[in-house]
Order: C-alpha cells, then structure tokens, then sequence
C-alpha cells in the first residue's frame, strides 16, 4: 500500500468512527430526554387524574346540596303561602326535582314560573290602575 492510501484509509475510518460515535452519543442523549418527557408526561396525567376525581367528587356534593329540601322551608311553610301564594314552593320544588334528574322537566318548572310572573303582572296592574285588557295584552305579549 501506499502512503496516499493509508492516509485516505485513516481519514475514512477515522471520519466514518467519528461519526459513529457520535450518532450513538446523540441517541442515548435522545433516550435520556425521551425517558424524561415520559416521566413529566405522567406525572402530569396522575396530576389531572387526581384534579379530576376531586371535581366529580365535588359535583355530587354540589348536586346534593341543590337538591336539599331544607331550601323549601320557608316557602312551602303554611305561613309564607297564606301570606303570598303557594307557586313560589310549587317552583323551587319542581326546580328540586329537575335537578334530581328522574321527575319534572324544565318545561314544567317554566310553566310554573310563568304562571307566578304572570299573576304578578295582573296584581301590579291592579295597583297601578290599568285596565285588565291593557294588562294582558302586555303579560301575553312578554310571553
């Protein structure tokens, strides 16, 4: 052999385990942080797993206390519907029921509030002195 070839025999082995050596650094490189997006990955999942539990824990609880009956007390008490009328309690407790999920539909509930809008209408009229024609023309046209 030559010296011009074993001088290019050197600087083709020399540059072809250069290169080796460094796409394998690279990849072990690439393998650390791949290993450590992995862990940030899931601990970041354990972490909404767990912000997720507490929020539907937290709804149930949320949803018990909307449909707790102590809310009717005071407006399905024999005094407040003597003094005012029983719609308010009719209202809540089908609202009550809605949320439940199993017994009245929205549409129900908003018939009752219409009805206790409307007689409210009527009364205010009545103490204002306008005619009931007027009024209802009003009341139905709001609807």
């Amino acid at each position: 052999m030559t010296s011009i070839q074993l001088i290019l025999l050197g600087v083709f082995g020399g540059s072809m385990s250069t290169t080796a050596l460094y796409l394998w650094l690279q990849s072990r490189e690439d393998d650390a942080i791949s290993a450590q997006i992995l862990t940030t990955q899931t601990q970041t999942i354990e972490q909404l797993a767990q912000m997720q539990i507490k929020l539907d824990s937290d709804k149930i609880e949320i949803q018990k206390s909307l449909t707790n009956t102590d809310l009717l007390e005071i407006p399905c008490s024999k005094d407040w519907m003597a003094t005012n009328t029983d719609l308010l309690c009719r209202e809540m407790f089908c609202r009550l029921q809605t949320r439940e999920g199993d017994a009245a539909s929205q549409d129900e509930c908003e018939q009752i509030s219409n009805m206790a809008n409307s007689i409210t209408m009527m009364q205010q009229c009545q103490k204002m002195g306008i005619q009931l024609d007027q009024c209802t023309q009003v009341v139905y046209r709001r609807k």
